[in-house]
């Protein structure tokens, strides 16, 4: 009796640990622990900004063109929060719409993707300006994230849709980084939009209960039981 007893409290635990909802709350943990690394990015753009303007005052010549990279590299940093919150979101979208789970481990990598995202514009504006540092790290990480979601999700289609909903969320990133006067405005309704369809994708979703796989032939793992029984 007690062994049953103990057995019924180890599957809750279990359950409520792979629940969709402590999942949801876990993840937003990860993407502001994921800004840790952002700050010592920041302080890196600091660093060598400040390096830059203290040679350029000694050799007495104009440095403006890398001066405004690392300002708007610096810029691109204080959004760090908004836009792992996005991808982690979109992760968790299409993880609930495809009824395939994805391990913490997973998001993570997907963290560091985006770190090393910064390291690579930064380190590219110092060389050829902040546009074109942004299409080329840009590029890469839309390109390496939705090949990511297609390995994760054994999907080429859902690889093409990780492909358009990155593109279009890192070309909101660019704008509001050009949108000087805009860009809260541009950043709020952007991220409305976003939490508003994370709700819709996501209506249907038992958020106490846990994510049901969809095994090979289309069927998943709670269908395939009732049949048996």
């Amino acid at each position: 009796m007690e062994q049953t007893a103990a057995t019924k409290v180890l599957s809750d635990v279990r359950g409520l640990s792979r629940s969709m909802g402590v999942k949801l709350v876990v993840i937003c943990v990860l993407a502001l622990m994921m800004t840790i690394p952002g700050w010592f990015v920041q302080g890196l753009v600091n660093e060598r900004s400040q390096r830059t303007e203290f040679a350029a005052r000694q050799a007495g010549s104009q440095t403006t063109n890398r001066v405004d990279s690392y300002r708007s590299v610096n810029r691109a940093l204080k959004y760090i929060l908004l836009f792992e919150g996005l991808i982690f979101l979109t992760y968790f979208v299409f993880e609930a719409t495809q009824r395939r789970r994805v391990h913490f481990a997973q998001y993570i990598l997907v963290g560091v993707a985006q770190i090393i995202f910064y390291l690579l514009l930064l380190s590219i504006a110092e060389l050829s300006g902040f546009d074109i540092a942004f299409l080329i790290a840009g590029s890469a990480t839309v390109l390496l994230l939705s090949v990511n979601a297609n390995w994760i999700f054994a999907s080429r289609l859902q690889g093409v849709r990780a492909f358009v909903v990155f593109t279009l969320l890192y070309s909101m990133i660019y704008t509001l980084l050009r949108l000087e006067d805009y860009a809260l405005l541009v950043g709020a309704v952007a991220s409305f939009v976003a939490v508003a369809t994370a709700m819709y994708f996501t209506r249907s979703i038992d958020w106490y209960g846990t994510l049901t796989p969809i095994r090979e032939g289309g069927e998943n793992a709670g269908s395939i039981a009732s049949k048996t029984i």
